[in-house]
């Protein structure tokens, strides 16, 4: 097993390069979920196609159980550098400003077009955005107007990021070391990684048939499975060695695993089992179902991390841009789409035509509008990462991303002594003493 760091256990204020990269990359993909949901035959979505394509629904059957997890696993990584130096308080005050303020402002400024502009194409109303505007407090969506719609996301987070500080405090400690060491050896044999499913598999067979996904806070437990879980993960791929490792020895054969569920996957949803016949809650095929489906999701995360790791520690101009401009991409990409496909949808054009024009349209778009809010100061503060607001600041002009990058296998440029001696151990990968 080749010693590797891309976990981050480096000093405060290290960045990693694939992790930034990953981050840019997958939020495009996001985007692409999203223009794919209006041709989607097997969901329904806020602004839809009359006439609904197999082939693009595929796209969003093959991105959607992993994406959106893989984005909060990310997201666990930026956990463990924040909390490694500053205090639980400063913690709080830099997530209220970074994830709830967005979610607040974005849910008044960015959701209500969503809606008007889904309620106008379905015929519910014909008045003005503005004479619409003061009905948007009525009701929760769908029956009703207000929603925070794909800033579901931020409120999940935002939760995650309070509730987990108790279990990321106790990680760090030695009680916690020695139980992230029993789990190492688990994780170290071939395939082992796969056992880290386990919690996502039976919390999505406990709580699906309950609580299908809602993405509401209170109501969506199917769907706390699979993001608490991976924004676990992703703070422990940061802050310990062992699973960097195993994912590095592991991840191709983990993308054959990933690769057959999602073929039975998508196949089941082509010839019409799934996903309007998903077996009875708690009959052995549900089980089943939700087994392959937590399983694959994770599988194409450990593939997706490992091949960034392995290919994606370049800090190229391209990339280093989407790290600076990926979230203000993921809170204005989707009012976009909304806005294309509600001018585009009534086309007699064909489906494919209409769905290129749409992504086009919205990926130009969200640059553009997201190129624009970085240059207002205080929704600078907000959309860009820190590191970027000080580098702007101390050299006059756009930064360079923020901290020295550190490639994803270097190991003695990131990992203190202790754990050098320890990466450089032929024996299987453990848990830092």
């Amino acid at each position: 097993m080749r010693p590797s760091d891309a976990s981050g256990a480096g000093k405060a204020g290290t960045r990693l390069v694939y992790v930034d990269n990953l981050r840019a990359i997958v939020i495009g993909l996001v985007l692409v979920v999203h223009v794919a949901e209006v041709f989607n035959p097997w969901d329904e979505w806020h602004i839809t196609n009359d006439v609904r394509s197999r082939a693009i629904g595929e796209v969003a059957v093959l991105l959607a159980p992993w994406i959106m997890p893989l984005v909060m696993l990310l997201a666990g990584v930026s956990a463990w550098h924040s909390l490694r130096h500053r205090s639980n308080a400063a913690y709080i005050r830099e997530r209220i400003l970074r994830v709830l303020v967005p979610l607040v402002i974005g849910t008044l400024i960015l959701v209500p077009p969503q809606v008007y502009l889904e309620r106008r194409l379905r015929g519910q109303t014909a008045v003005s955005f503005l004479a619409f505007l003061p009905h948007f407090f009525d009701g929760i969506y769908p029956r009703g107007n207000f929603s925070w719609h794909h800033l579901w996301f931020l409120a999940h987070l935002f939760v995650y990021s309070l509730v987990a500080i108790p279990i990321f405090r106790f990680w760090q400690g030695e009680r916690g070391r020695h139980q992230l060491a029993r789990m190492a050896r688990v994780c170290g044999g071939s395939l082992g990684i796969l056992w880290l499913a386990l919690p996502l598999v039976i919390e999505r067979q406990l709580l699906w048939g309950v609580f299908p996904e809602r993405h509401m806070l209170a109501a969506d437990w199917s769907n706390h499975a699979l993001l608490l879980v991976a924004y676990l993960y992703g703070f422990l791929l940061s802050g310990e060695g062992w699973l960097g490792a195993a994912i590095d020895a592991q991840w191709r054969a983990t993308l054959g695993v990933a690769l057959s569920l999602t073929a039975g996957l998508m196949a089941g949803t082509w010839f019409g089992f799934i996903p309007g016949r998903i077996p009875p809650p708690y009959s052995w095929r549900y089980l089943l179902f939700w087994t392959a489906y937590a399983v694959g999701a994770w599988a194409w995360m450990v593939a997706v991390l490992g091949a960034g790791r392995r290919w994606l520690t370049r800090d190229t101009p391209v990339l280093r841009y989407g790290h600076e401009m990926s979230y203000g991409w993921y809170l204005v990409h989707q009012p976009i789409i909304v806005a294309v496909a509600f001018v585009v949808v009534p086309w007699q054009w064909s489906v494919g035509a209409k769905a290129a024009l749409i992504f086009c349209v919205s990926a130009a778009g969200t640059l553009a509008v997201t190129e624009v809010l970085r240059r207002i100061p205080i929704v600078a503060d907000v959309v860009t990462p820190p590191s970027v607001r000080r580098a702007e600041r101390a050299g006059g002009g756009r930064g360079d991303g923020g901290p020295p990058p550190v490639p994803a296998h270097s190991t003695r440029a990131c990992t203190p002594p202790a754990d050098r001696r320890a990466a450089g151990s032929s024996s299987p990968p453990t848990a830092r003493p």
